[in-house]
């Protein structure tokens, strides 16, 4: 079989499969940030329990990588391709982790209000993040550098959000200390849709860096 025709299906076989954990990772975040609002312990525990089907899925990924790296001899621009693809896996699985720790930090809530505590604007950050993500998705499938770099812009936002909401909570915190356990678990998910913004934005650094040739930094 042509060597050629048989990278091409490698690599489609691997931007299918990355789509697909483009949407899996995508679904997780946003089924943390409602079982923050509907306090579901079972959307939690099942979150928790598919993270490690996510590792496997980025094991595999990388897997399918190298092996294309090392039996197809891939000239420059693909090579380009699957090294991009590889470190996007990565990314993606990390913001998995993310979800995870933020259903761990639900779990650990009591059943007290959250409206006081900043719950709008978690919302705000998981919306702004999941944009993040959706960008960066389309931005990779369509090789669109300046959807990309979109991206790192939204992330300054981002950066504003948890800056607003981290002063708030120690306000709400230190008025009223019964406000302290979920007060600091909130903080906590703050910061992991935070994080999760920044993968975002390193996956979009990887787009640039498929499209164009160079490595940037977004943030």
């Amino acid at each position: 079989m042509d060597t050629r025709y048989m990278l091409e299906a490698k690599k489609h076989q691997i931007e299918v499969n990355l789509a697909a954990l483009f949407d899996e990772v995508g679904n997780a975040i946003d089924a943390a940030i409602r079982c923050l609002v509907k306090k579901d312990q079972g959307v939690c525990e099942a979150l928790i329990r598919n993270d490690v089907n996510l590792n496997e899925k980025r094991r595999l990924l990388e897997q399918d990588c190298l092996v294309a790296i090392a039996s197809q001899q891939p000239v420059a621009h693909d090579l380009r391709d699957i090294i991009a693809d590889m470190r996007i896996t990565s990314e993606l699985e990390r913001m998995g982790d993310y979800a995870a720790d933020i259903a761990a930090s639900v779990l650990e809530m009591d059943g007290d209000d959250l409206s006081a505590l900043g719950l709008l604007d978690v919302q705000r950050m998981s919306g702004l993040c999941q944009d993040m993500l959706s960008h960066a998705m389309r931005a990779h499938r369509e090789n669109d550098a300046a959807l990309a770099r979109r991206v790192g812009a939204d992330d300054d936002e981002l950066d504003a959000l948890l800056h607003h909401l981290s002063g708030a909570l120690m306000d709400a915190m230190r008025a009223n200390p019964a406000h302290v356990h979920n007060g600091s678990r909130m903080l906590w998910i703050a910061h992991n849709l935070e994080r999760c913004g920044d993968r975002a934005t390193n996956i979009a650094e990887q787009v640039i860096f498929r499209v164009e040739g160079v490595e940037v930094e977004l943030n």
